[in-house]
């Protein structure tokens, strides 16, 4: 049995942004099996979920907002995606969250474990998610903000290094919403700042019409850990509770949608690759074995047809059995399409992809494979119709 992918998503941003309540609310609203979506999430971990839910219960209460992450601590959140079908209940995937102290970022403990540790996780990242704190994005938008330059400085460094996928998170976008700013304002602003601009256009997609959704593409998802009307901005430039409010987490499906179907892609092409590898290896060897037989075969053949018919029909010594025949007849056929050389085409690999989503039902979900084909469909259409709403016009950087 195959064991599901594991992927290593790490959360970047300065202490303050809201990385511990995302992972809350992520939680919250994914825990029980989404009518819609059609999947959902477990923690491997007892302790972390209920640690989770305890973290989540005091964001929803009356009380105060959680504390920061202790900088000694360095939390993993391994997330299970679970399908669950007549056939029975299916892991799809794992995806490994890391939570870390935001000073971390903004200043960096240099040859302390716990920054060495921080270090490596986010070189070895499959991907990652930049938090903008909303509060400091509403600055900006009114002139007196430099945390792009400030806070943001080594998060664009370590974007500009990963290989995968990444994507940036508005936090706190009711903020914004209360005094009216558009997404597509928004990104108008970011993308006047230089290292931004150069990081959200440097990268391409690939485009193809019969993928809806080209991997490799940038989103500026806007999102809210508790949604409208639940907390507002004091003058003192803090977050505070209203009162007999209830939480309505707000995109957080989004981004942890936008990451998954790129690792997906690049993990259905990686496998071709190999079986492709392990397909001419194994024809290359065949080819050997048939040119090592070749001239006996071609001898017998040619005595064969040298000799009168009589001869060949009466005589019991030469014989041509019907496998070699065909073994022959086979070798001249490979020999004759190996002439055609057909160049790499990544793009194809990312359509195979996109073919096995035929899988749409939740019934045909009976193993791991297909339940991680029913998830990323899913997670396709979330993206489409996030993408599609003319609110979240502005959401696509490249």
């Amino acid at each position: 049995m195959t064991e599901p992918m594991t992927y290593t998503v790490v959360t970047l941003g300065p202490s303050g942004a809201g990385k511990t309540v995302y992972l809350a609310a992520l939680w919250q609203s994914l825990r029980l099996q989404h009518p819609r979506l059609g999947f959902y999430l477990t923690l491997d971990d007892p302790v972390l979920e209920h640690r989770l839910q305890r973290t989540y219960q005091q964001v929803a209460g009356p009380g105060e907002w959680p504390l920061p992450t202790d900088g000694r601590e360095f939390p993993e959140w391994v997330f299970s995606v679970k399908v669950r079908s007549q056939h029975g209940q299916f892991t799809a995937m794992r995806v490994r969250y890391i939570d870390y102290a935001g000073d971390r970022l903004t200043d960096p403990q240099e040859g302390s474990p716990e920054q060495e540790r921080l270090d490596r996780t986010m070189q070895d990242a499959d991907a990652l998610l930049a938090l903008l704190d909303g509060r400091k994005i509403r600055d900006m938008m009114r002139g007196n903000g430099d945390f792009l330059d400030h806070d943001m400085a080594r998060v664009f460094g370590l974007l500009q290094s990963c290989s995968g996928p990444i994507h940036f998170a508005i936090t706190k976008w009711d903020v914004l919403e209360a005094e009216y700013y558009s997404l597509k304002q928004v990104r108008e602003r970011l993308l006047e700042h230089p290292e931004f601009r150069t990081l959200a256009t440097g990268r391409q997609n690939w485009r193809t019409a019969r993928m809806p959704v080209p991997p490799g593409r940038i989103r500026l998802i806007p999102t809210s850990s508790v949604g409208k009307n639940f907390a507002v901005l004091g003058a003192d430039k803090l977050m505070h509770k209203l009162a007999n409010a209830r939480p309505r987490p707000q995109h957080v499906d989004v981004c942890f949608a936008a990451v998954l179907p790129d690792l997906l892609a690049n993990a259905v092409s990686t496998m071709k690759e190999q079986e492709r590898q392990e397909k001419k290896q194994r024809r290359s060897d065949a080819r050997a074995e048939r040119e090592a037989e070749g001239p006996n075969l071609l001898r017998t053949i040619a005595d064969l047809l040298s000799a009168p018919a009589a001869a060949v029909l009466s005589s019991r010594e030469v014989q041509v059995p019907v496998q070699a025949l065909a073994a022959f007849m086979v070798a001249s056929a490979e020999g004759a399409a190996d002439l055609i050389k057909l160049p790499p085409n990544e793009l194809r690999k990312a359509r195979h992809l996109q073919k096995s989503f035929r899988k749409r039902n939740v019934d045909a979900v009976k193993d791991s494979a297909s339940a991680a084909q029913f998830v990323t469909h899913k997670l396709v259409e979330l993206l489409l119709e996030f993408e599609r709403s003319p609110q979240n016009d502005g959401t696509i950087l490249s």
